[in-house]
């Protein structure tokens, strides 16, 4: 995907009512369960076949992560380089992105005791699931909150989630694609290995920073 493409889409998105998404989302009768699934390791999906990516492994951008600062935590308390995304470069290893911090149980760090401990300033992506926009419009993934009963209130707040998620979302792969230059293919990407310890520069929408490991 090049960033004509992507500006595009941004633009489609710009104009789209959020309103407009309101309908599929009452559809599928969402209401939380609070019920931990989706901050826990139930699957992988294959990416690449240099990659394997576990469902918890959440993608957040570094305004998400100062976000959840604000309530004391430092970020390395919050978030870990994206380990399922990289590539190496000139003998330099290149991390796309951040991931919420899991534990050794490869569950999100945040769930305790049955909830979310940061759910006020959970990140973008978060207040979207199990909402996604596809080509098509609105994507459910698995939820066991889905067939419930739906609020109005919280659909459109849903949807407007949604939308604002998916324009930052694209905006994000373009700064990092300009960034990044001819270096950044689908081809080149994997996971980091095992183990691994030492320097790494994790690319973001903002910037690239050094982070030990």
């Amino acid at each position: 995907m090049d960033i004509t493409s992507l500006r595009r889409k941004i633009e489609r998105q710009v104009h789209t009512n959020s309103s407009s998404l309101v309908p599929d989302i009452l559809k599928s009768g969402f209401s939380c369960a609070r019920c931990g699934w989706c901050c826990c390791r139930n699957f992988d999906i294959k990416i690449t076949e240099n990659i394997s990516r576990p469902s918890n492994a959440i993608s957040i951008f570094p305004g998400d992560i100062r976000r959840i600062m604000k309530t004391g935590l430092k970020w390395d308390e919050v978030a870990q380089p994206d380990i399922y995304s990289c590539f190496s470069d000139d003998g330099k290893i290149l991390v796309i992105g951040w991931i919420l911090r899991r534990n050794d149980e490869e569950t999100c760090v945040f769930y305790k005791n049955g909830g979310c401990t940061i759910y006020s300033c959970r990140p973008m992506i978060c207040r979207c699931y199990p909402f996604f926009m596809g080509e098509g419009g609105v994507e459910i993934m698995h939820c066991s909150g889905l067939g419930l009963e739906a609020n109005n209130e919280n659909a459109a707040e849903i949807g407007l989630a949604l939308k604002r998620f998916e324009i930052r979302k694209l905006q994000s792969y373009i700064r990092i694609m300009e960034q990044m230059g001819n270096k950044l293919s689908i081809t080149n990407l994997g996971m980091l290995p095992c183990g691994f310890s030492g320097e790494i520069l994790v690319c973001d929408n903002e910037g690239i920073s050094r982070w030990t490991l």
